[in-house]
């Protein structure tokens, strides 16, 4: 008897550009490999965005969709469709899992087209708040609701998320929603803190603030501005800002005459800035589950973030809200005010024994919860029951 032939799986994702999604695909067509036939179906980075594809260790397996562009455009996406589904039709995958709003779009459709009998989907974060006009969201949120009925399962990486999906904007119905943590390799630095802060600027007296991102509007970037202008005759207050994207430029025109601010531009590496730093600034409108905090907590370091979206599953035993604040053990969970981020960071400041215990809860929280392994199972627990579930309904038919 010949060996069984492993599950083939056809991921998706829009482009490789800075951020979680692109981090979430890479890791799992990689670590995956060993026990999967996997092929990866990626888009490239737009104009301007940096490009995260050094994450994969060779093209093996590795298709690039030039035309899957971020925005929409009618000939360039049904170019994408084409593509996608003749690759589908060459590849016959066992299960499609798409990642990102576009990708999600045109790979579940070509996986029905191609009859790919487990179709799943991962909503890093959503498109519908924040983003675009009314008329667009409804659009959006038609079709996501419309591709939700052929979607075998739904993921999203926190469960503030999933509630949001099932009961806020009724994608589906929340059995349908699966909560599958994001996962993450932590390497820390190998150099020292002091070496790091001496070449950054940063004097002992200095209270560290460290903000990574794409510097797009969903970010933040005005209310980042807004705070960084509040602390700039605070002498203990130093930012470290990095990132880079469309609003680089209008930021930094925003915080003029802040000599508080050091712009670092795109770091592939931020292991030696988070040594380096003191708390995690997140300032978004939006986010699923915010892989900045996520590596504060590896690196024992409490943060300060706006509620928005997922962040708020992030904080371990937060006390009730007082003047916009939830102090958790791990950090701060605030509202969108400028004056409750410099609250937080003003207790942050003159209390070191209250950081270093959030760092080390952050720290133990992180690793018991978003280590890569845990992810790893967990998404091969879910292809093997979902695929086991279809071979079933096909024998029955």
């Amino acid at each position: 008897m010949s060996p069984q032939r492993p599950l083939k799986i056809a991921r998706i994702i829009g482009r490789l550009n800075v951020g979680g999604p692109a981090r979430q695909a890479c890791l799992l067509h990689e670590q995956l490999r060993p026990e999967f036939d996997t092929v990866l179906i990626s888009g490239r980075p737009d104009k301007g965005e940096e490009d995260m594809s050094y994450l994969l260790s060779s093209d093996e397996g590795v298709y690039w969709v030039d035309s899957m562009s971020r925005p929409v455009r009618i000939l360039s996406d049904l170019r994408s469709l084409v593509a996608i589904y003749r690759i589908l039709r060459r590849e016959k995958p066992n299960v499609v899992h798409t990642h990102t709003a576009k990708a999600g779009t045109l790979g579940r459709i070509a996986a029905i087209l191609a009859r790919v009998p487990v179709r799943i989907h991962t909503f890093h974060g959503h498109v519908f708040a924040g983003y675009f006009g009314r008329f667009k969201t409804l659009l959006y949120l038609t079709i996501e609701r419309a591709l939700a009925r052929f979607t075998t399962r739904i993921i999203t990486v926190s469960e503030g998320q999933a509630t949001e999906l099932a009961e806020k904007y009724r994608i589906a119905p929340r059995p349908n929603i699966q909560v599958i943590r994001n996962g993450f390799e932590w390497k820390d630095a190998s150099r020292s803190r002091d070496e790091v802060r001496a070449e950054l600027g940063i004097k002992p007296r200095h209270l560290a603030v460290l903000w990574m991102g794409r510097m797009v509007p969903i970010k933040g970037i005005e209310l980042l501005a807004d705070v960084a202008r509040l602390s700039a005759h605070n002498t203990s207050l130093f930012f470290l800002i990095a990132g880079d994207g469309p609003e680089r430029s209008r930021f930094e025109q925003l915080i003029q005459g802040c000599g508080n601010v050091h712009m670092l531009g795109w770091q592939k590496d931020v292991a030696p800035l988070l040594k380096a730093s003191d708390v995690v600034l997140l300032t978004s409108i939006n986010e699923g589950t915010p892989t900045s905090l996520i590596e504060a907590m590896f690196a024992s370091k409490p943060f300060v973030a706006t509620d928005a979206g997922g962040t708020g599953d992030l904080a371990v035993g937060p006390k009730d809200k007082v003047g916009g604040i939830r102090q958790a053990q791990n950090g701060f969970i605030v509202e969108k005010d400028p004056d409750a981020f410099m609250t937080c960071l003003a207790k942050l400041a003159g209390d070191p024994a209250l950081r270093e215990t959030m760092g080390r809860n952050g720290h133990a929280h992180g690793a018991e919860n978003w280590g890569s392994e845990r992810l790893v199972n967990e998404i091969k627990h879910l292809y093997y029951d979902l695929t086991a579930s279809a071979k079933g309904r096909a024998h029955a038919v």
